[in-house]
């Protein structure tokens, strides 16, 4: 099986990758109400400080949740860049394209990714 990508799928991959990108940021910017991070929690902490402390853990969780997807986006943009996109980082087998198109930031197989997340 090819590693390399057709032009057609690295467009695809890409512009999948760049909205996803766009969305989460989108995302991160509501949930920030437009502030910086600093900022929206000092704001969350100027309401209530006793009544909303599991509203705020909350939102800290979301944005976290957010940034780590962003992170990933942002990584994924960069390794397919690189030859070694589509390959899985821990038995380098080609990840079939239905599962890059899927997950494109996947770095794993399906087979990798299942015993990464098997309980030790």
């Amino acid at each position: 099986m090819s590693t390399a990508l057709t032009p057609g799928q690295h467009a695809l991959l890409e512009s999948t990758l760049k909205l996803a990108q766009q969305r989460a940021q989108a995302a991160l910017q509501a949930q920030r109400g437009g502030s910086d991070r600093l900022a929206h929690a000092a704001a969350l902490l100027e309401d209530d400080p006793q009544e909303h402390e599991s509203d705020r853990e909350l939102d800290q969780a979301r944005e976290d949740h957010l940034l780590a997807e962003l992170q990933a986006i942002d990584d994924a943009l960069m390794r397919l860049k690189t030859p070694g996109y589509g390959r899985c980082v821990d038995c380098a087998a080609v990840i079939p394209f239905d599962r890059l198109q899927s997950q494109p930031q996947a770095l794993r197989c399906v087979e990798c990714q299942t015993a990464a997340e098997a309980p030790h």
